[in-house]
């Protein structure tokens, strides 16, 4: 047999389910459209002329006492002999019809707080029950009845909003049933007034910047000079503005800041005297020997120890220092003087 047109039990399953979700989307889309009731329940038609019908449009819902039991099919101008009303027609559940008679009338009504359309049939026990594609009689047009229903509606969401804030719901209730958030609003409101009157007082350094004239000139001759030094900048002008266009001198640093680079590289290594003295722990040591010995021969000195340290605490040392420097120097006077009496040259013949 040939595989191509073997049926499996997969394949037969998503055909299965691809029926059956075709079939829940048609059903959503009857139940949609039918306006209210089952979607497969039966239909009739009727309609109402209206002189005003306020904004209706198609799709609107049909109510019957309350119900919603269907839509609005269209709304259009009547022709010559309907005086230039507005047709409204509508397709109603059938199990309505005998509730709607020749007693009910028609009228506007509204949904929600935004005012959206609806007609509303109000249903009679008495009278004939309408016939498919039947009038039905429109009330009496009342100018303020559209508004006093959008009025009455509002009204009651703002009954509801109220009992809500009354109840201590929300932000507004909360202000006004917890005492603890109402006495944070109260300190909150009052450090604004207080941060408010230092603000304007000539104290302060705002309120002074406020109401110092002399001030605001220094403020504004100070936002000036950043902008002529800016302006400078961006013309090249002065050190920086040559920093900022002179390419020659960017080169110059990239280089000097790459030259650095590499010594401290090299320095890091371990390389060259600075790198043998920052890395080479015998350097180190024979340093640190060197300067102990120093510091030894320092400490020797101020303790009078050896020639220098005699030198320099012994008096009688200064002394005889002084006192033969007193007289070498005399003696260098004597010979200049008279070089004779020290240098005698004997000559002799052979």
């Amino acid at each position: 047999m040939d595989r191509s047109k073997t049926l499996t039990w997969t394949e037969l399953r998503v055909g299965l389910v691809m029926i059956a979700s075709v079939g829940i989307l048609a059903f959503t889309i009857l139940y949609i459209g039918g306006g209210g009731g089952s979607p497969f329940s039966r239909k009739y038609r009727l309609r109402a002329l209206m002189a005003d019908v306020n904004g209706l449009k198609p799709g609107a819902p049909v109510r019957v006492g309350g119900v919603e039991v269907g839509n609005v099919t269209s709304v259009s101008i009547g022709g010559p002999e309907q005086k230039g009303l507005v047709e409204v027609q509508m397709r109603l559940d059938q199990r309505v019809q005998p509730q709607v008679t020749t007693e009910s009338r028609v009228g506007l009504g509204t949904l929600g707080l935004l005012g959206e359309k609806a007609l509303d049939i109000a249903p009679a026990s008495r009278g004939v029950p309408l016939e498919d594609g039947s009038l039905v009689p429109s009330d009496p047009v009342d100018p303020f009845k559209g508004l006093l229903g959008d009025a009455s509606q509002s009204t009651a969401y703002l009954r509801r909003i109220l009992a809500r804030m009354d109840s201590g719901e929300g932000l507004l209730g909360k202000a006004l049933r917890d005492d603890e958030l109402y006495n944070r609003l109260t300190d909150v409101s009052g450090r604004l007034q207080r941060l408010l009157t230092k603000m304007e007082s000539d104290t302060s350094p705002l309120g002074r910047v406020i109401g110092d004239r002399e001030m605001s000139d220094r403020l504004a001759a100070t936002v000036r000079n950043m902008e002529a030094a800016s302006a400078r900048l961006e013309a090249g002008q002065g050190a920086l503005g040559a920093l900022s266009h002179d390419d020659e001198l960017a080169k110059d640093i990239k280089a000097l800041t790459a030259s650095l680079s590499h010594l401290s590289t090299r320095v890091e290594k371990g390389e060259g005297t600075m790198g043998k003295l920052v890395s080479d722990e015998g350097l180190y040591v024979k340093i640190d020997q060197l300067t102990s010995r120093v510091d030894a021969l320092v400490g020797q000195i101020e303790k009078g120890e050896g020639s220098a340290g005699r030198f320099i605490h012994d008096p009688e040392v200064y002394n005889n220092m002084a006192a033969a420097t007193r007289e070498l120097r005399q003696l260098v006077a004597d010979i200049r003087a008279d070089p004779r009496k020290y240098l005698r040259v004997k000559m002799s013949l052979f």
